[in-house]
Parts: C-alpha cells; structure tokens; sequence
C-alpha cells in the first residue's frame, strides 16, 4: 500500500510523458521523412538558448515564466525561418549541415552566457535534462491544450505537410508553395518545442522526436502504422523509465532517454535478425557482438586508477576520506560523504560544513546532509541552515535538509517544512513535509498534499499561527 502511494506522484510526470509523446511521433515522422534529423535538437537547443538569454536580462524561470518562454518563442521562429531558407532545391550542401551549424552555435553560445552565472553548471544540467519530477499539473493542463491547438493545426493542413515531406517535387508541381508551408512547419514545431524544452530539457525532447518514430519507420510503410508504433514505444518507454528513476533513485529524464535507446537498439537488432539473409549467421553476429561489449567493459575495469600505496598506508581512513572530498571531483566528492556519515571524528562535521558551503551539485548537497545528521553535531547546524535558505534547491532536497535540522535539534526545520508547504511544485514532497510536520509537532492541521496551496490557504493559517506561538521551543 505504501508503495503504491508513493507511485501516484509519478503520475504527474507520466501525464507530461504522454502529452509530450502525442504530437513528437507526429512531428519525428516528417524529421525522419525529410531527413533532418537534427532539426528537432536545433531547435530544441535555440529555444532553451532564448531561455538562457532571457536569464541575462534579469529574468527568472520561475517567477517570470511567461516572459521567458516568449523569449525561446522568438529564438525558435528566427530559427525556424532559417531552416525553411536553407532548404534548397538543388542543393550542394545538404540542409543538415547548416542544421548541424546552428546547432552547434547554439550550443555554444548557452554556454558561454551560463559560463558568466554562479549557477552555471546547475543551469546547463536544467537545460539539458528539465526538472520533469516538479512539474505540476497545471503545467500539464497547459501543455496539454498547447499539444491540442497544434494538433488541430496539423490535422486541418495535414496533406499539404505530408505532400511536402514525403514527395517535395510532386508537391510543388501540384501548386503548393513549399517554402511558405516550410516556414508554417517548422514555426508550428518551433511552438511545441519551446514549451516541451522548459518542462523536459533537450534531451528528451529529441528522443522523443527521433527514436519512436525510427523504431516505427522501421516495421511500417503507412503514416498511420508509423504513428500507432510510435505512440506505443512512447509510451511503454515512458512508463519503464519512469519506474526504473523512482526504484532506482536515478533522474527521470536520462532514464527516459536510456529506456528510449534500449528499445531502439533491441527494434535494431529483432529488425536485422528477421530481415537477415541468413538468419543463423546473424544471431551469431548479434552473439559476438554482445560478448565483445562484456569483454570490453570488463576489461575497462583494470584501468581503475589507484591511489599510491605508500600514501595509503600513512594515512588513516578518515584521513583519505577528508582528502576526497576537498576534491573537485563529484564522484570523490559523493564516495568520501558515504563513508564519512557513518564515522566519528571531531574533524568530520567542519569538513562537511565546508564541502555544503561550496558545492553546486545538488547531489552532493543531498549525501553531505544526510551524513550531517548522522553525525549528531550541534555544529552542523549553521551549515544546515544556510543550505535552507538556498532558493534555487528543489522541494526534495529541502524535506531532507528539514529533516537534518529536527534531527539534530534545530525548530528551524519546521520553518522549512513550512516552506515546502507553501509550494505548488512537488505533491510528493508536500505530503512527506505533512507527515514529518505533524509527526513531530504532535498535531493535526488538516493540511491536504493532494491539493494545491490555495484550497490549504486555512490550514496553513493554522500553522503558521502554531509556529509562532511555539517559535524554537
């Protein structure tokens, strides 16, 4: 029962998922069609380099929301303009490399504007992959009437969209001014691309274009059939990697895209063995190729660097671990925190204090709290509060600082549940704020985690006016 509780805030992102997937396959038919395959990364990448720029202007995603996508809209139609114009009749140059090009300044123009923000790195991670656990379900309500009108769009127009992209000379000897319709395309795709970007990030919203719709090319010769595949694999990946980040505490998104890629290449390698000459031959290829990837990976692992024994031997295990996280190396970082949590050392709690105070990883910032609490050091508690005061950490981060703070003593931790509360973005985390709350205040607010802030607006009146009656005690 717990379980299945649990499962439910993944329902949101499900919603997303699948409201995404509606008018991707569509438009990843007509990529895969034209053969530009890239267009759907470039223009994903200038949407969320207008996005960026929009940072640079003052802009914050989150409270000017509104302001931000239409400044990705902009950069999406100027964008979309240039690829109607590259496309040539006769070209010398196919139209995917000026796609590849844009991309690539487009890519490398995010960068350098994120190189100029003390969040840089956390910026650029947002941009690739979203934040598709927090979105809401307004979010999908919007999303989902946006997917609509421009469905309704691509129904209504669909002969002269599939005429251009299946038989391009047919299409202009009939009549049809392909660049106008060309233009219309990929305006209305640069639309659908920009909202997509801002709740999923780059990368899904490419392989959601391409791979359901190659996987799809690959068993079906008719649009529809295309469309029906690919909304199956769509969805079926969806649901497979949205299962495995949440049993496996992996990010959604890039769990997603590495679902998507399995089916790709298990559609690649059924389609190759079906279709093969001779079939036993290629189950042998398919077997040799599958036993060299063991080998190889296997093989990587005697490559593992090692740190000196003579060093090893004159310093003691606390010692190393302190070493490893006054690293820059994330990786160190995270090893050294596991083990440090669950030693005691006078020196332990500073260093901790230390590597919260500078990292930008979010990760890092998670590991470092829970093994502050362990310590159960009074010490740790500026450290822990000045990570709460952060506003750029997710609702789920902020439970666990909450709950590092009342473990060691510190009612501070009330006034970040309280927060969290307040917040309309992650209903799971709202409800594990509740529990704690009334856990350990001993009281019942009458606050409901499936509703939004507003319909709470009463019950959390009434929190707010037990805190301050309580205040630190």
């Amino acid at each position: 029962m717990p379980v299945i509780l649990e499962l439910k805030w993944m329902l949101i992102p499900f919603l997303a998922c699948l409201v995404l997937s509606i008018n991707h396959v569509y438009l990843g038919i007509h990529v895969i069609t034209r053969k530009v395959i890239f267009v759907d990364l470039a223009l994903a990448q200038i949407a969320a380099l207008g996005a960026t720029y929009a940072l640079t202007l003052g802009y914050d995603p989150n409270s000017d929301a509104l302001q931000v996508s239409l400044f990705s809209l902009a950069f999406t139609f100027v964008g979309a303009g240039a690829f109607a114009v590259s496309r040539m009749r006769k070209e010398k140059v196919p139209q995917e490399a000026f796609i590849g090009i844009i991309y690539a300044a487009a890519s490398a123009a995010a960068i350098l504007i994120l190189s100029k923000s003390a969040t840089g790195g956390e910026e650029l991670k947002h941009m690739l992959v979203g934040d598709l656990l927090l979105v809401s379900l307004r979010e999908v309500g919007n999303l989902a009437l946006l997917n609509l009108s421009i469905g309704i769009f691509y129904i209504i127009f669909r002969k002269k969209f599939l005429a251009i992209s299946l038989d391009p000379e047919g299409a202009e000897a009939s009549g049809i001014r392909i660049r106008v319709w060309d233009i219309l395309f990929y305006m209305s795709f640069g639309v659908v691309i920009t909202r997509a970007v801002a709740v999923v990030g780059v990368l899904l919203v490419f392989s959601y274009l391409v791979v359901p719709a190659v996987i799809a090319q690959m068993w079906s010769t008719t649009v529809r059939g295309r469309l029906l595949l690919g909304w199956l694999v769509a969805i079926l990946a969806s649901s497979l990697g949205i299962g495995w980040s949440f049993y496996s505490d992996y990010p959604t998104g890039p769990a997603i895209v590495v679902m998507l890629g399995v089916f790709l290449v298990i559609s690649g390698i059924t389609y190759y063995i079906l279709y093969a000459s001779a079939r036993m031959r290629a189950l042998a290829n398919v077997a040799a190729m599958v036993v060299f990837s063991i080998l190889f990976f296997v093989s990587l692992e005697s490559f593992r660097k090692r740190e000196p024994a003579a060093t090893a031997a004159r310093l003691a295990p606390v010692d190393l671990l302190l070493n490893e996280i006054k690293s820059d190396e994330e990786a160190r970082q995270l090893d050294g925190v596991a083990h440090l949590g669950d030693m005691h050392d006078p020196r332990i709690v500073p260093a901790l204090a230390d590597l919260l105070a500078r990292t930008r990883s979010e990760q890092v910032v998670e590991s470092t709290v829970e093994a502050l609490s362990k310590q159960k050091d009074a010490r740790a508690i500026p450290a822990l509060q000045h990570a709460a005061a952060q506003q750029n950490y997710d609702d789920f981060l902020r439970f666990s600082i909450a709950k590092a703070q009342l473990t060691l003593g510190d009612a501070g931790g009330f006034g970040t549940l309280i927060q969290i509360l307040k917040s309309d973005e992650a209903g799971y985390a709202r409800q594990q704020a509740n529990d704690l709350l009334e856990a350990r205040s001993g009281r019942k607010f009458g606050y409901n985690p499936a509703l939004t802030v507003d319909p709470n607006r009463a019950a959390l009146q009434r929190i707010e006016e037990w805190w301050k009656r309580t205040g630190g005690r």
